[in-house]
């Protein structure tokens, strides 16, 4: 199938190419091709067919315009480059040096061992350059005129089929049959099927409800937050209501806490910039949804007490106990031996793949050091907090306004829970979109004596 629609993307449209790469992303649990101790996913095969489609759409030179010094694309390559040379050496280097939790599909068991080459350094290696391929060839698409409208669809399109796929997981839960099954071949730990407080954890396509929240988080904040500046609002919200229910619905503490936080960043976004009527509806949704929230809270305390001891007992069970579960304290463990390599390490780090963690920001701290810190950082930094420019269309700032939030959304889950350094091509799909509009420019016209401003379309 992929090597099908790879082929048909090839020789046809980019715009295949993007919902390919889109739709793909969704079997982050399936196996499309072994080799060795590595799984290729869907996503990772097809890359080869979206890069050969962006070299020959805009040649070399627009693909390598991506990771051009001032753009935030150079940093993502510094930090690509560093955790990659990090990987081969530093495992070597400092052998012995620490213990850590490592990345290794050769033992079955976490446990702490001396620092030393894993098969996590190859896997995360190659998911670092092919998320840095994803970026520079989903950029250079953003070149081509209407491909934000696409990425827009192509988004559309990759959340209706997540929702689909979480109602499947539910009903064959309910059915007593495992529907998904045929979509997740990779070497995980399968914990699909489980139940909190008598609901069933939606896994969708992943192996687990964290997973699942993971990946469908940022795809419900990139669709609310288009309905909020008010592109193609009946869509957007509707995709929007139906993520964010299963959402709520999951039992995932990682989904709420995710959905927390990012409460404080739309409280203190700005869509104004990008429509002026998206404050009235920002204002409105917060407003209706505090009403409705405070109507339903009494209603329920009033009437229905046996309910609030029940989710009372649902809170405590998926976040205010999960760090003193087991679980919680093996992942604490984790993290607080993820410090003691940065540490032991004088700051260098251990290397990209040789640790396990149970937040983003510590397997970056640890396994790259200082120096990954540092070119992460200035990516995230230039992607998320360089205003849009305001010279472009609707559609184009909208997308690129999405974009943007999703990062942070991705971010928040990821610190949250997230084991390796590898976040998704659908972020660095995002993360590509929302860093490609350029400002102004001014050029001088040949045989004129004044400036004009230039954008990042040509």
């Amino acid at each position: 199938m992929v090597f099908v629609t790879g082929l048909v993307a090839l020789y046809t449209s980019h715009r295949c190419a993007i919902y390919a790469m889109a739709v793909f992303s969704l079997f982050g649990c399936a196996l499309a091709l072994g080799l060795g101790g590595v799984g290729v996913l869907p996503a990772q095969l097809f890359l080869a067919f979206f890069a050969l489609r962006a070299f020959n759409l805009v040649g070399g030179k627009k693909l390598a315009d991506a990771v051009a010094l001032d753009k935030p694309g150079f940093w993502l390559l510094c930090t690509c480059l560093w955790g990659v040379a990090g990987a081969i050496v530093l495992p070597r280097l400092l052998s012995g040096a620490t213990l850590v939790f490592p990345v290794d599909r050769s033992s079955k068991e976490i446990l702490l061992r001396p620092l030393g080459p894993v098969s996590g350094n190859l896997s995360q290696t190659i998911y670092c350059i092919s998320d840095v391929v994803v970026y520079c060839c989903m950029y250079a698409f953003l070149q081509c005129r209407g491909v934000y409208r696409t990425l827009a669809n192509s988004i559309f399109l990759l959340t209706f089929l997540d929702v689909i796929a979480a109602l499947l997981d539910i009903t064959s839960h309910a059915a007593g049959i495992d529907m998904l099954s045929v979509v997740k071949t990779a070497q995980f730990a399968d914990l699909t099927g489980v139940e909190m407080g008598g609901l069933v954890r939606i896994s969708g396509t992943f192996s687990e409800t964290s997973a699942f929240s993971g990946f469908t988080l940022p795809l419900f904040i990139f669709c609310l937050t288009l309905w909020l500046v008010g592109y193609r609002p009946r869509l957007a919200g509707a995709l929007a209501a139906a993520a964010g229910t299963l959402l709520l619905l999951s039992t995932s503490g990682t989904a709420y806490v995710g959905l927390g936080a990012y409460l404080v960043i739309l409280l203190v976004s700005r869509p104004g910039l990008i429509a002026r009527a998206a404050i009235v509806r920002k204002q409105r949704m917060l407003a209706i949804s505090a009403c409705a929230g405070v109507l339903v809270v009494l209603y329920v305390i009033l009437f229905l007490p046996g309910v609030v001891s029940a989710l009372g007992d649902f809170v405590d069970t998926a976040i205010l106990s999960k760090a003193g579960s087991d679980s919680g304290v093996e992942r604490m463990g984790w993290n607080a031996q993820g410090i003691t390599n940065f540490v032991d390490t004088y700051g260098i780090g251990v290397g990209l793949g040789s640790i396990r963690a149970s937040s983003f920001l510590v397997v970056v701290l640890a396994s790259l050091g200082v120096v990954g810190v540092f070119c992460y950082g200035l990516f995230l930094a230039m992607s998320l907090l360089t205003p849009v420019p305001a010279h472009y269309p609707f559609t184009e700032r909208a997308v690129c306004y999405a974009a943007r939030h999703s990062m942070i959304a991705a971010l928040i889950v990821a610190s949250a829970s997230a084991g390796v350094f590898e976040l998704g091509a659908s972020f660095y799909i995002f993360a590509a979109a929302a860093g490609a509009l350029l400002p102004r420019v001014p050029r001088r016209v040949p045989g004129r004596d004044k400036w004009v401003a230039r954008g990042g379309h040509e």
